[in-house]
């Protein structure tokens, strides 16, 4: 029980909100009549967006072909996704049911001798 109490402090009140950040680093071309693209990187923007692993110095980034070409006739553009952790504003996050509206019946119209109007009385039968 201790375990299950402890999981539930951990997502529900420490809740932290997980984005990604694009970071654009070039834009390239593809060369004519292959099946490769041709991008030239600012070296000094790319050392700024590496990562260690095991030791090793790495950069890990994406490649996406643009819808259109930009004005310089670049067909794709290269980015670096880096995840950006924010802390969630204190909010419940059980999210209060919507409150139903409870409708009162409606009362019968009555004529001036007492009898009930037919018009007024609720049926089954769609008017057409």
């Amino acid at each position: 029980m201790i375990l299950i109490s402890h999981a539930y402090n951990l997502t529900l009140k420490n809740s932290v909100m997980k984005t990604f950040k694009k970071n654009y680093i070039g834009k390239g071309t593809q060369v004519a009549n292959l099946s490769i693209v041709k991008f030239s990187f600012k070296l000094s923007e790319i050392v700024k967006l590496t990562h260690v692993f095991n030791g090793e110095d790495f950069l890990t980034f994406e490649i996406a072909k643009l819808k259109s070409p930009d004005s310089f006739g670049h067909d794709y553009t290269a980015y670096v996704n880096k995840m950006v952790e924010t802390q969630d504003p204190q909010t419940s996050q059980v999210q209060d049911a919507p409150q139903k509206k409870i409708r009162k019946p409606k009362k019968l119209q009555h004529a001036a001798d007492g009898k009930i109007i037919p018009d007024m009385v609720p049926t089954d039968e769609l008017p057409f």
